[in-house]
């Protein structure tokens, strides 16, 4: 009798579970090819899924024909086995159909209809649909050639591939030309040229920015040709999506092949469907140039301003490059920032004229950028801001827009609600909230609202509570408000939170000076300087420095500490910044030593240097200087031409200076009751002028003034309620503390007087002897003395 043999055995024999193994691994490498192709090639994202489901469900067909076919040996095909293949084959459709739902590939653009500031006219625009915009950032590329001729191309690739994608309207891609911050987080670490930087830093900087998408190349050469290759990088993941090369003999057209190729991807991986007719495939060589040499100036010019803040060498690369292609649109827009951050407001004008003549060269974004930057130029402030608002109502969804409407709002003055509106949207596009809840914080610091500040920074501290600025802003807060204590804790807690960064042991120095350690203060300043690894930083913390020698009476150390950060200062800051930041400290000081010759003259200087039309504004200064020199005719006169160019420019930004001298003026006058009046807007304007949040010293100045024309008005006790609301949070400013004695002594308090006229003294032992205040302090002593 023949045993029967079990099914064990039987499947051993017919090699069923080596067949469905080396099965299972095939299907397994099927879906891995699958998803490469996906991402190398223009084939669906689901192609892996229906690679799957269908190779899964033959496998009842594969078992089978491994029970019928596998045991060593001829065999023949069985009725059975032929039926099931069709059979098999319905169940696999019928799986498909289950398990994997066909996506349709959104239409991710629409177009939007507004009317054009400039001619009022009606005019489309294609745009993303809400949710569609894809957030790019491109990093600079490297040079593996071995030419170092080439080296342009490292920056240049990129560039020319960023403008290329940024005409897509799905697309909104930055790189660090367009970003100073992202260019100062590359830089910071070491990487001065912004170029040689690590995979995990690129991403990081990319995350902390919301990116959802990172681009990273290399130029490469083989037998004489160069080639190109792109590597795009999901942000989130960090994974590897695509890496796509082309050389051609055109360097543009390869470049041109690298950017479709990404939005291609790009656009795929994000189911977005893009109607060809409706975005037209403009190549680089006719929306930029098709003369290497001119971009190639054009990337210098970059290089110049970006990265060694040369202003006059960028625009003579500029200029170089519009004499090989005079209309290279793209230099056109650069020289109207380069004019402006030197000052030449008239050439700026005109470089916008022409970018404007060129408009159909420039992608939607960048010519909204030139209308706003040529209405701004020329003193039509409401036009620019609506032209900003056009820009959010195009891309309500872009980061940048937002931002930049926010920060214009809070530069003009009186829309601190809109600010906070745009700030508020800006919130619910971002992920961690972090730049939109630090800018409402500020608007409600300007509001006078502390409760609601906090608030808006506990949020964004609870969402980040291992970061040091969350407690940056909330001590900068506190600092405002008179709490240095509060100030102190979360200084001493971001600086535990920090590493290699200086702002907090910064705040750290400034909240020691309050207290009223001022010599220690300054020498906490002078070990972090030596700390300091970069220009920005050493300025911050000679600044400080600067700031407490000016509260000291030492002018003569205090600028000194000027011309040491003018130095410093040149490797980033634009000149027309320097020259006013600098210069008219400088000639406040010398004023205030009553060294007036030397004021005037450097104000010649600092004039000299100066291009219509912010030589006009240069009247403010004058009138300051007039004020310390008793010239009360001279100053009403500079006051006049000075309010000219604010009107002309629609700088309302300055109507907290304005007023302030008017007030003075009828002090001066007499007329006390008008001047109080004019205080009072003055000090309303600087509440909620952004000024204030970078220092507190303009506002504390103007109620000094407020408190000084009450105190001339015989108003004393009013004018000590002021000097206090300044002194507590500012316990160490010496001509407030004057005023208050002596308006105390008027009192009768004259023991009070006396114990503060110590304390002044104590803060200014070492002040210059021809410090105006100084002055005015012993003419004090002696009056009393006489009493």
């Amino acid at each position: 009798m023949t045993r029967k043999k079990s099914l064990l055995t039987e499947l051993a024999e017919r090699r069923i579970p080596q067949i469905l193994g080396m099965y299972v691994a095939a299907v397994w490498l099927a879906v891995e090819i699958g998803d490469w192709m996906s991402e190398r090639f223009d084939v669906p994202t689901q192609f892996s899924s229906y690679v799957f489901v269908i190779l899964i469900s033959f496998l009842p067909l594969v078992a089978l024909l491994a029970w019928g076919h596998g045991r060593p040996g001829k065999d023949k095909w069985t009725q059975k086995q032929i039926i099931f293949i069709p059979f098999n084959s319905l169940l696999a459709w019928f799986a498909v159909t289950t398990f994997i739902q066909p996506v349709d590939k959104v239409q991710a653009t629409e177009i939007l209809s507004l009317t054009d500031v400039q001619t009022g006219k009606m005019v489309d625009y294609e745009v993303a649909r809400s949710g569609m915009s894809q957030k790019v950032y491109g990093f600079f590329w490297e040079n593996k050639t071995g030419d170092e001729t080439l080296d342009w191309l490292s920056y240049g690739s990129m560039w020319m591939v960023a403008k290329d994608l940024m005409r897509n309207p799905i697309i909104s891609i930055r790189t660090p030309y367009e970003s100073p911050a992202l260019l100062s987080a590359i830089t910071s670490k070491g990487y001065d040229r912004a170029l040689g930087e690590p995979l995990s830093l690129d991403l990081s900087i990319a995350n902390d920015r919301d990116s959802q998408w990172m681009i990273k190349g290399q130029i490469l050469q083989d037998e004489g040709k160069i080639s190109f290759e792109a590597s795009l990088y999901d942000v989130v993941s960090g994974a590897l999506l695509t890496t796509i090369s082309s050389s051609y003999d055109d360097w543009l057209f390869a470049l041109d092949d690298v950017a479709e190729q990404l939005a291609k991807v790009i656009l795929n991986k994000a189911n977005i469907k893009v109607d060809a007719n409706v975005i037209p495939d403009m190549p680089i060589s006719q929306h930029i140039s098709n003369n290497l040499a001119a971009i190639e100036s054009v990337i210098d010019s970059l290089n110049a301003v970006a990265l060694d803040n040369d202003f006059e060498q960028g625009i003579s690369h500029l200029k170089m490059a519009l004499s090989s292609d005079e209309k290279l649109a793209e230099a056109y827009v650069l020289l109207i920032d380069y004019y402006r951050g030197m000052g030449d407001f008239a050439s700026a004008k005109s470089a916008a004229e022409s970018a404007l003549k060129l408009e159909y060269n420039l992608s939607q974004e960048t010519l909204l950028k030139v209308k706003a930057n040529y209405y701004a130029i020329n003193g039509e402030t409401d036009k620019a801001i609506k032209v900003l608002e056009n820009w959010v109502k195009l891309y309500p969804k872009s980061a940048d827009a937002l931002q930049i409407l926010g920060a214009n709002y809070m530069v003009i003055g009186h829309r601190l609600d809109d600010a906070l509106s745009t700030y508020q949207k800006l919130a619910e596009l971002q992920e961690i909230n972090s730049t939109a809840l630090i800018n409402q914080a500020r608007i409600y610091r300007l509001k006078g609202e502390q409760a609601n500040a906090i608030k808006a920074l506990n949020a964004y501290l609870l969402s980040s509570p291992d970061k040091a600025e969350p407690h940056l802003e909330m001590a900068s807060t506190y600092l405002q408000f008179g709490d240095i204590a509060a100030a102190k804790s979360h200084f001493e807690d971001a600086s535990l939170m920090s590493f290699n960064d200086i702002d907090a042991d910064l705040g750290l120095a400034k909240v020691m000076a309050l207290e009223g350690r001022i010599l220690d203060a300054i020498q906490a300043l002078d070990a972090l300087r030596l700390k300091a690894d970069n220009d920005a930083d050493r300025v911050k913390i000679l600044t400080e420095k600067e700031n407490l020698l000016f509260y000291l009476g030492r002018l003569e150390e205090a600028m000194q500490v000027l011309d040491e950060m003018r130095a410093i200062s040149q490797s980033f800051m634009p000149p027309l910044s320097l020259n006013l930041m600098f210069g008219s400290k400088k000639i406040s000081y010398l004023a205030y030593l009553q060294r007036f010759d030397e004021a005037w003259a450097a104000y010649a200087d600092m004039q000299a240097e100066t291009k219509p039309p912010f030589n006009q504004m240069l009247e403010i200064i004058a009138k300051s200087v007039h004020d310390l020199a008793g010239n009360f005719e001279q100053s009403a006169a500079s006051l006049k031409r000075f309010e000219k160019f604010k009107n002309e420019f629609q700088m309302n930004v300055y109507d907290q200076f304005i007023y302030a001298s008017r007030a003075i003026e009828a002090r001066h006058a007499g007329k006390f009751e008008e001047a109080i009046e004019l205080h009072d807007q003055a000090i309303n304007e600087s509440n909620q002028s952004f000024l204030t949040l970078n220092s507190l010293y303009v506002v504390d100045e103007l109620k000094y003034q407020k408190a000084l024309t009450l105190f001339e008005f015989g108003k004393f006790q009013s004018a000590i309620n002021i000097i206090d609301e300044t002194l507590q949070r500012n316990p160490i400013l010496g001509q407030s503390m004057l005023l208050k004695a002596r308006a105390l002594y008027e009192l009768g308090a004259l023991e009070e007087a006396i114990d503060l006229t110590e304390k002044i003294k104590s803060i200014w032992q070492d002040a210059d002897a021809d410090f105006k205040d100084l002055i005015e302090l012993k003419a004090f002593e002696e009056q009393i003395a006489a009493t």
